[in-house]
């Protein structure tokens, strides 16, 4: 069912070049319609049946079923569309979080901070065994104790915000946002930007600007903090997901999926990445997922069950 969410037709970003055939694309859209339907319909036809019964909970299939004035076809599209807002998101930013916390723990030790960070952090966290998942598990331990990680801790947990958001600077989930009209005439950086031009944002350049990020091919999350706080303004700086009208509606339900996944991940769980696996940073398409499959060592957390 994922694979029309990520699957990416390069057309969608050149339009100009739309009529060149795409026939690996159109085949995989076209033979996985069917099985999506036949989900989304079950899943449907599930709610309806736990309404009827009286034990159905509130929900937002409940809200779509509610004012019985929508056909099937309807509600299985607006029940898809909230899926997919997220996904893609979703999946390559866990991935790639995953990865940076599971790498070796005395590679993450040796880093040279940025001065910048140094004077921000202080000596406090630069100990022999610092590691950022370290970190990320002290601050999940000090908010939840031995409960379970839920989307309320989430605005408690600041450096898990910082791990999410440099995630999405270093690996952008979208390397190039799709293309957009110039409605009127304007002038971008000393260019003047004549009106009906198509433009496409680098969202790769931008987060790896030297000009705006200090080292920005270091992964560090604390360049996100801010006297120990996840500062809210600089998540507009990444744009991984678009800005002004056009900002991508699934960005919440993406950052509390994804920084819950991480969170349960880390509480239960200690990572450690695949030795060689440090520098398999390869990219394939345009949606920035790990061309090499992650492999990990997951050890329980004592005391975990």
């Amino acid at each position: 069912m994922m694979i029309c969410v990520i699957e990416i037709d390069w057309r969608d970003f050149f339009p100009y070049l739309s009529w060149i055939p795409n026939k690996s694309f159109d085949t995989t859209v076209a033979t996985t319609e069917s099985r999506r339907t036949v989900v989304m319909r079950a899943m449907v036809d599930q709610q309806k049946e736990r309404i009827a019964r009286g034990k159905a909970k509130a929900s937002y299939l409940d809200f779509l079923l509610a004012g019985n004035t929508l056909t099937d076809d309807q509600v299985t599209m607006l029940v898809w569309e909230a899926i997919i807002e997220g996904a893609d998101t979703t999946l390559v930013t866990t991935e790639w979080a995953m990865y940076e916390l599971a790498k070796n723990p005395e590679k993450q030790a040796s880093y040279s901070y940025p001065s910048k960070l140094l004077d921000a952090l202080g000596h406090a966290f630069l100990t022999p065994d610092f590691s950022w998942q370290d970190r990320l598990y002290r601050e999940i331990q000090e908010v939840c104790g031995e409960d379970m990680v839920t989307e309320d801790h989430l605005l408690r947990l600041p450096y898990l915000n910082a791990v999410f958001h440099e995630t999405l600077r270093r690996h952008s989930p979208v390397s190039l946002l799709p293309p957009r009209f110039v409605h009127e005439t304007t002038t971008l950086a000393g260019y003047e930007v004549q009106a009906g031009t198509e433009v496409i944002v680098n969202v790769y350049a931008c987060n790896m600007d030297k000009k705006e990020w200090e080292e920005p091919e270091e992964w560090t999350p604390e360049r996100f903090l801010n006297d120990g706080r996840f500062d809210v303004a600089d998540m507009y700086k990444i744009i991984a997901f678009g800005a002004g009208r056009r900002v991508c509606a699934g960005s919440a339900q993406a950052t509390g999926i994804s920084c819950a996944a991480m969170a349960r991940f880390v509480q239960e769980f200690a990572w450690t990445l695949k030795e060689g696996d440090e520098d398999k940073v390869d990219t394939v398409q345009l949606m920035g997922y790990k061309l090499h499959p992650l492999y990990v060592y997951l050890s329980p957390r004592r005391g975990r069950q």
